[in-house]
């Protein structure tokens, strides 16, 4: 078994608004291995990326820095000086921003844009010149001479994003973390940019974390999935386990809710009810208890997550007990 790259022991995040310190994270652990891929999964507001962001480093205004482990290589990135971090970010940790079009420089040209990330990191310009426009041909842009010196604004939905990942794999990462890569796309552009990203971590043995409240994209994509909510794991599972029989409620709901492409008639969607909870009121007990069909009266408990079967799971019902799945 492949040692642990990234390995994350109860990470939390605070914010500090008006309503004085809520926990937005709440006690999240879990490892990536060299060379797997892994997702994270949840609705919206469940905290996935607040939770890659505090592993970067990168959290903004009004929150808490997090407190917990989070190892690189067996380094404890928390401890260390902002300067090595920043060495560190970009060269062997990237990142996949959601939004392209709010994460890319509108007035700065598509080549500097991706040469700006070798240049950070000690590329001399020329070099990192030649290295972008090679990069920018890895990723389907064509012509690279012309299209180095294009604009934002001059791409593509599709040819932003494929920059985007240009500048996150130009320096050779060992893990790249790709929050919500393929959000707006089309399905044809969609597959492409998944597979492309799924080639580099084949050929260059990279980890990779794909954020995504979309399941129906995770099975092609990863060997597990950590499924997300209320700011904690609940599940943590092989992606064929999961699939077949999900542990936890939470899970099997976001599962059911997957339209079917076998279906000769469109069905409604399952629907769960409720809504997740605000960060300031997660109820005791297990934080999904509210909208479970399966809650009893240990739910008032607060799991923590335990084996079961292949998986480790914060649920005290086991899948055999349940009512109905």
């Amino acid at each position: 078994m492949e040692p642990s790259l990234l390995k994350v022991t109860d990470l939390r995040v605070v914010s500090s608004g008006r309503g004085g310190g809520q926990e937005i994270v709440r006690g999240v652990s879990f490892e990536v291995r060299e060379g797997e891929s892994v997702a994270l999964v949840g609705e919206s507001g469940s905290g996935k990326s607040l939770t890659m962001l505090a592993v970067m480093g990168l959290l903004g205004p009004g929150l808490s820095s997090p407190t917990g482990e989070v190892r690189f290589g067996g380094r404890e990135l928390r401890e260390m000086p902002e300067g090595e971090l920043r060495q560190l970010r970009g060269a062997e940790i990237a990142m996949i921003y959601q939004d392209p079009m709010t994460s890319l420089n509108p007035m700065m040209r598509i080549g500097d844009q991706v040469a700006e990330t070798l240049t950070a990191h000690g590329t001399g310009g020329a070099e990192a010149a030649r290295r972008a426009r090679k990069e920018l041909v890895k990723v389907g842009i064509p012509d690279p001479d012309r299209t180095a010196r294009a604009y934002p604004h001059e791409f593509s939905g599709g040819m932003r994003q494929r920059a985007m990942i240009a500048t996150a794999l130009v320096t050779g990462p060992r893990l790249l973390i790709a929050d919500e890569p393929t959000t707006a796309l089309d399905v044809t552009i969609q597959q492409q940019i998944l597979a492309l990203v799924r080639e580099r971590q084949r050929s260059d043995r990279m980890a990779t974390i794909w954020i995504t409240h979309d399941l129906g994209v995770v099975a092609q994509l990863v060997t597990r999935v950590l499924v997300m909510y209320a700011g904690r794991i609940v599940e943590d599972a092989p992606v064929r386990e999961l699939f077949a029989a999900p542990q936890h409620p939470y899970t099997a709901a976001l599962l059911a809710s997957l339209p079917h492409a076998g279906d000769l008639v469109r069905a409604p969607l399952a629907q769960i009810g409720g809504v997740p909870p605000a960060p300031g009121s997660v109820p005791l007990g297990c934080s999904f208890r509210p909208r479970c069909p399966q809650a009893v009266e240990k739910c008032l408990e607060d799991p923590t997550l335990m084996p079961r079967h292949s998986s480790l799971v914060a649920c005290w019902v086991p899948r055999e007990e349940w009512t109905r799945c």
